[in-house]
């Protein structure tokens, strides 16, 4: 399955491009998808506590919110790691899920 080019940002890391898209997934959660840039390799989905969405849904009456945002350097740190945990994102393969946690990259099911 590849990302659509609309609606989605590039980061270039190393010598390769890719894409990426955050979307909400759940109450104070949100997904974090990247492809690489020719859009037939392995996607990674990774999950990070965000209530960003949420203070739309609240406001004005915003309180004890965690508005973490993610940002391109957060991108590209996470396309590092999830390279050097097993993603291989020029390969086919199932999608890989990660959570984000702080700042490490952790697979889903290690935790």
């Amino acid at each position: 399955m590849a990302l659509p080019k609309k609606g989605t940002r590039g980061i270039t890391v190393g010598a390769q491009r890719y894409r990426w898209v955050i979307s909400p997934a759940a109450k104070g959660l949100l997904a974090l998808t990247i492809q690489h840039n020719e859009g037939m390799g392995q996607l990674i989905r990774v999950y990070v506590k965000s209530d960003v969405n949420d203070f739309w849904a609240e406001f004005p009456h915003v309180q004890h919110l965690d508005m973490r945002a993610i940002k391109p350097a957060d991108v590209a740190a996470i396309i590092e790691e999830a390279i050097k945990l097993g993603w291989q994102p020029d390969k086919k393969g199932a999608p890989l899920s990660f959570d984000f946690i702080g700042s490490t990259l952790v697979k889903k099911g290690d935790t």
